[in-house]
């Protein structure tokens, strides 16, 4: 049943319904409308700390030529592409969820910083090669500060969340290659339950589960941790999208305490180590070596509550379960995140496990 991979490769069972195929039923109500801000106007608000920059957005990563045929386009009269800005019901304050590379070099130029070195124009027109802001003539200082780059404000009215960023965000990241689900969460929900996601993710055990020592760089690990605590909590009341399920999850989470954290961080190392203990590594990679995630989260949910049962033949239980074609065929079908099937083999796994 179990199959060994080369280290360096690890599949998840193709039979599981992308995230990023289901459609999210969820509405929002959503006050979006344009702003034409000048670049002054910036420079205020990020000096009064009234424009973040959120954990979810990468580091300024232009260099200083780049920055400056921005500054050449402002000078020319040329047209910038806008940005986007989410604006926090409980502060007034903006979160910059897409433009932040054209926002901070505006900014940098006006206040004549370019890291830690002074910003001087390069590779632009001759009249204003190597000078400064302050250095400019008083007709072009006026016509950069007065320089628009339009902001499009967006709002979450309705539900009364911050959840609608995460499909913002989503949408906007249209360039190269795709963020999965689990890296746009831990951009967006960032806070001390995806802290804790991302050191569990270290677990020795946990690792020999997954099967691969080292992290997969699209967090589909971290992922799997995620969907153990939600399937933990909510398996019962689960309706899909999968996605919107995690979202929602990951949002009552984001601000976890130390005592709940702590608690959290026993029950899966723990489980980690029952599941090592009975089963052995890799007991949840199926079809020719496949990691088959509705497998791997019904059976460690259900050896989370084992122990406190004092249950203590998990092998023998999970050998039946294996037999049952009910749970196999709620594992291998390609809706395995549809409600029914989650329910399925839930029940089933927790009738055989925990029965």
């Amino acid at each position: 049943m179990v199959t060994n991979l080369d280290p360096n490769e690890i599949e998840i069972d193709s039979t599981e319904e992308p995230e990023e195929e289901e459609q999210d039923t969820i509405g929002y109500q959503i006050s979006s409308y344009p702003s034409d801000m000048t670049l002054q106007v910036y420079q205020g608000k990020w000096k009064a700390e009234q424009l973040l920059i959120p954990e979810f957005q990468r580091e300024y990563v232009w260099d200083q030529t780049r920055a400056s045929k921005l500054i050449e386009s402002f000078l020319l009269g040329l047209p910038v592409p806008g940005v986007f800005l989410y604006k926090e019901r409980s502060t007034n304050k903006f979160q910059v969820i897409d433009g932040q590379q054209r926002i901070l070099s505006a900014v940098r130029f006006l206040e004549g910083r370019f890291d830690n070195r002074v910003f001087c124009l390069k590779n632009v027109n001759p009249k204003w090669e190597g000078k400064t802001f302050q250095e400019l003539p008083e007709y072009d200082q006026l016509q950069l500060q007065d320089a628009v780059l339009r902001a499009t404000i967006v709002q979450q009215l309705d539900p009364d969340d911050n959840s609608s960023i995460y499909h913002i965000f989503e949408r906007l990241n249209t360039g190269g290659v795709k963020l999965s689900p689990m890296e746009i969460r831990k951009c967006v929900y960032a806070g001390t339950f995806s802290t804790l996601l991302e050191e569990l993710n270290q677990d020795a055990s946990w690792r020999a589960i997954f099967g691969r020592d080292a992290r997969d760089k699209r967090l589909r690990d971290v992922e799997l941790i995620l969907r153990f605590f939600a399937m933990r909590d909510g398996w019962k009341t689960y309706e899909k999208p999968m996605k919107s399920f995690l979202n929602n999850f990951m949002i009552g989470k984001k601000q976890l305490g130390e005592p709940d954290a702590e608690k959290a961080r026993c029950i899966f190392k723990q489980t980690c180590a029952d599941v090592i203990n009975q089963f052995g590594e890799k007991p949840f990679h199926l079809r020719s070596g496949t990691l088959n995630p509705g497998l791997l989260d019904a059976v460690m949910v259900m050896m989370s509550f084992a122990g406190e049962k004092g249950i203590t033949d998990s092998k023998a239980r999970y050998d039946v379960l294996l037999s049952d074609q009910t749970f196999l065929d709620s594992v291998v079908t390609r809706s395995t995140s549809d409600t029914k099937m989650v329910r399925q083999r839930f029940e089933h796994a927790q009738r055989i496990m925990l029965g």
